[in-house]
């Protein structure tokens, strides 16, 4: 696998950082702007090691020999990104969302054009890190019976959109953790409250009843879920220079070690890059986009 970015920011930057471990080789970045991409090159070079090039146009971009593209611009430039990597003959590594849902647009007109991104033959990692999350959940409380009433999830990031955006940013990440945990037939009674800084959003999975808080712009970021009160929350303990993250249950007084998300999955990716399952990565990404869908245009 060799790798073209197209917006190399700070999640970008991430992205690199871990593939380079894994020895994955990183070519060339197209950001913005030519300035940008100088600027974040030389500086991903002197810090990771890497000698990644500049383009200041998809043209020079693509005459690159690499065979796939990871895609780490603005939610807003996502399809069109996706459509030129395909055109281009690459295969795609994607940060959610796949497409950006728009109000001004309709869920008929989102999966539409999901349907001509799935219609290339290419192989397409849609990376919702936080489903790793949900696994841990699951080793946690794997004595413990629910009634499976009620599910928490409470999101704050330090991201900037407003209104519909942070929903659309976000509930990607809700349907990658509770798809992991519960298996539901539809969901109904949906009720939405958007505000500038926070979406608040309700609704049944079959019985159980979805309780969603996402903010952002917070100074502090967060990420607790759950079923019955049995929530977890992510806690990040900093000892000289060494991080460690754990989810943490107040109401069992126990807590599970867990690894980067982000790191996890691109290991995943490179794995499955050997024996690419089509057809599973496929229905995962439908699966994901139109279940966003029904909340978002609800």
């Amino acid at each position: 696998m060799k790798l073209g970015i197209i917006g190399l920011g700070r999640l970008g930057e991430y992205y690199l950082r871990d593939f380079n471990k894994n020895k994955i080789n990183c070519l060339i970045i197209k950001n913005s702007s030519i300035r940008s991409s100088f600027k974040k090159a030389k500086l991903i070079n002197k810090k990771y090691k890497t000698r990644l090039k500049t383009a200041n146009n998809y043209e020079k971009f693509f005459k690159y020999k690499f065979d796939t593209t990871l895609i780490c611009s603005p939610n807003e430039y996502h399809l069109k990104h996706v459509k030129i990597a395909l055109k281009k003959n690459k295969n795609i590594i994607i940060e959610k969302p796949i497409i950006s849902l728009k109000k001004i647009k309709t869920q008929k007109w989102a999966l539409k054009q999901l349907d001509q991104i799935l219609s290339h033959n290419k192989k397409i990692f849609y990376t919702l890190t936080n489903e790793y999350f949900a696994k841990k959940y699951i080793q946690l409380f794997k004595n413990y019976k629910f009634d499976f009433k009620k599910f928490d999830f409470i999101f704050h990031t330090n991201g900037s959109h407003n209104y519909e955006n942070i929903l659309d940013d976000l509930i990607p990440h809700f349907f990658s953790v509770f798809d992991k945990i519960f298996k539901y037939k539809k969901i109904t009674k949906i009720r939405k409250k958007i505000l500038k800084d926070k979406c608040l959003i309700n609704f049944y999975a079959d019985k159980c009843y979805c309780n969603i808080v996402f903010v952002q712009k917070s100074m502090v970021k967060k990420l607790k879920f759950g079923f019955d009160n049995y929530l977890v929350e992510r806690k990040t303990i900093e000892k000289k220079e060494a991080v460690s993250i754990y989810l943490k249950s107040r109401k069992i007084n126990k807590k599970i070690k867990v690894q980067n998300p982000l790191t996890i999955n691109i290991k995943k990716i490179i794995r499955s890059n050997k024996n690419y399952n089509k057809k599973y990565e496929y229905e995962k990404i439908r699966n994901n986009l139109t279940k966003c869908c029904r909340i978002f245009y609800a």
